[in-house]
């Protein structure tokens, strides 16, 4: 701002005292004016830019309020779909109960046919091995039956078991010890073996043992006949060696 003192006094020294006087006033309010004009025009740009300015925020802030929008759709469209989703799990969940209800249901009805079968199988197995070793060995056999037995307490299943008598050893007790399979496998035998092993540390006498099968495989035949077990088929056959087969067995 203009010092309008020191200016009075520069222009004292070249005019009267009421011409500088004059001339310092209207000179101070000329410079001031010109101040308060330039100082506008500045904030006028000030404001104009600040203008711009807060355009632009505002374009920023409509982008930022579209941006939210849409993500709030697509967090809705996520809630749905995982609403769906968790819907279909439940069905899926619902589904498999009732598939494993079905499947249990199934499993008692095969349960109780394989019983059933296993008895039936049992019981065929039973007469042709009685007859059997009476026609070709000449033993009397009793009756054979499925009976379950406590052995180093250990409960076993035989599936055929009952005494049987040689009229050439009169003085011998028999023990008829049988494993009764449709197909015998290897497993089979192995596990027959153990409980063969058992019964002949536990029963007084002699123990037999005899496989009886619908069919078998030569290599499992073969195992029965080299393990001195008798092997008696459902046709009322007994193989005898290796050269035995009998054309009902599987190759």
């Amino acid at each position: 701002m203009a010092d309008r003192i020191q200016m009075l006094e520069r222009l004292s020294a070249v005019f009267d005292e009421n011409q500088a006087l004059v001339l310092a006033d209207v000179i101070y309010r000329s410079y001031n004016d010109l101040v308060r004009r330039e100082d506008f025009s500045e904030l006028k740009e000030i404001v104009r830019d600040s203008g711009e300015t807060q355009h632009r925020t505002g374009q920023r802030v409509e982008q930022l309020a579209e941006a939210q929008q849409r993500t709030e759709q697509r967090v809705e469209e996520l809630a749905e779909a995982q609403q769906r989703t968790e819907q279909r799990v439940d069905e899926l969940g619902e589904a498999q109960r009732r598939s494993e209800s079905a499947v249990q249901s199934l499993a008692r009805e095969v349960g109780g046919l394989s019983n059933r079968l296993d008895g039936d199988l049992e019981g065929v197995a039973a007469i042709v091995v009685e007859d059997t070793l009476h026609r070709e060995l000449g033993w009397e056999v009793e009756e054979l039956s499925r009976v379950w037995q406590t052995r180093d307490g250990v409960d076993e299943e035989i599936d055929a078991f009952g005494k049987a008598h040689d009229p050439s050893r009169p003085d011998t007790t028999l023990w008829i010890v049988g494993e009764v399979k449709f197909n015998l496998t290897m497993r089979d035998l192995d596990r027959f073996s153990k409980l063969v092993a058992r019964a002949v540390s536990h029963l007084n006498g002699e123990v037999v043992p005899v496989c009886f099968c619908y069919r078998i495989r030569p290599a499992v035949q073969e195992r029965v006949l080299e393990s001195g077990y008798l092997l008696v088929m459902s046709t009322g056959r007994m193989p005898q060696g290796s050269n035995g087969i009998p054309t009902d067995s599987v190759p």
